[in-house]
């Protein structure tokens, strides 16, 4: 569907994030069963002291969806577990025009910048906060606490128009999402 939306760039965008967002319950559940399973092996731990269980259960918010967190955490698990450090880098720096773009803030597009000139940075966590912002202003009913007023991203926009680097880039943690959870098929 997202590939079939060649003219409609923040469709694109957004199917793309769509279906990293179906995997979002899998892997944020495989991120909360770390942190339970870190608590309840800390030897300070204590079941009757009201503190711990409180913890506990902030560590493991779950929402109506059966994830666990909100959505820009979810995000990032989907990212951590599907998408190799190492792979996503060679990825960004194989095309130097989409490297430079999405090192730079953009107006009216994205503030968050990509530190593709820190060799030794984990680039999932600002790949993830970019692409969240993104969506957030493509969609524009979800935000949060820590994100100003956006700026909507509107459909024949200048910015709209400014996405192909980062529909690309989307679409690259889309297929990796689904390999990473692909099973193998049996007849």
């Amino acid at each position: 569907y997202a590939r079939s939306a060649v003219s409609m760039p923040l469709l694109q965008f957004l199917a793309f994030y769509q279906v990293i967002e179906f995997y979002f319950p899998t892997y944020s559940q495989a991120e909360a069963r770390r942190k339970v399973r870190g608590l309840l092996k800390d030897p300070t731990f204590r079941v009757d002291r009201d503190a711990d269980l409180g913890r506990l259960l902030s560590s493991i918010h779950v929402n109506r969806a059966g994830a666990f967190g909100d959505e820009r955490s979810q995000l990032k698990s989907t990212l951590q577990e599907c998408v190799d450090a190492d792979d996503l880098r060679q990825f960004i720096a194989a095309e130097p025009s989409g490297s430079e773009f999405l090192a730079s803030k953009t107006k009216g597009l994205c503030d968050h910048k990509i530190p593709v000139g820190n060799l030794t940075a984990d680039l999932r966590l600002d790949v993830a906060e970019r692409v969240y912002e993104i969506r957030c202003k493509i969609v524009h009913t979800k935000t949060d606490a820590e994100v100003r007023e956006l700026d909507l991203l509107l459909p024949f926009s200048q910015e709209a128009e400014q996405l192909t680097h980062d529909i690309h880039l989307v679409q690259y943690l889309a297929q990796q999402v689904l390999i990473a959870a692909s099973t193998p098929f049996q007849v």
